[in-house]
């Protein structure tokens, strides 16, 4: 059973991951009037932040962080992308989404004890 909470906690968390990188793509995209700042923002954004994923969160990075930091990262990326979807005018998503993102980062710490 513990195993089946573990492996369905990280889906979860992928899915999280990508709803992260989709969230900063939209609010990117919404961000200004002009179009080429749409799509430089819209596709630059969660392209940083994939970026910066793959380096310090990765499973397989080099420069993985360890728990206690990656964990401050991870929710500041999580936390950043609920507060821009609050601000496009989704509070219901923004609130769920920081809350399940906050679910899933405090039980992914409780498998590694």
């Amino acid at each position: 059973m513990l195993q089946f909470l573990k492996v369905l906690n990280q889906v979860i968390y992928f899915l999280l991951e990508l709803s992260m990188l989709a969230s900063f793509g939209y609010t990117g995209f919404q961000s200004t009037q002009h179009p080429f700042g749409r799509y430089l923002v819209g596709i630059g954004l969660p392209l940083l932040a994939a970026t910066f994923w793959g380096i310090f969160a990765a499973p397989r990075s080099n420069y993985r962080l360890e728990p206690p930091y990656r964990t401050v990262f991870a929710l500041t990326l999580f936390g950043s992308s609920a507060i821009l979807l609050y601000r496009t005018g989704h509070t219901g998503l923004a609130i769920a989404f920081a809350v399940l993102a906050l679910v899933s980062e405090l039980t992914a710490m409780a498998f590694l004890k």
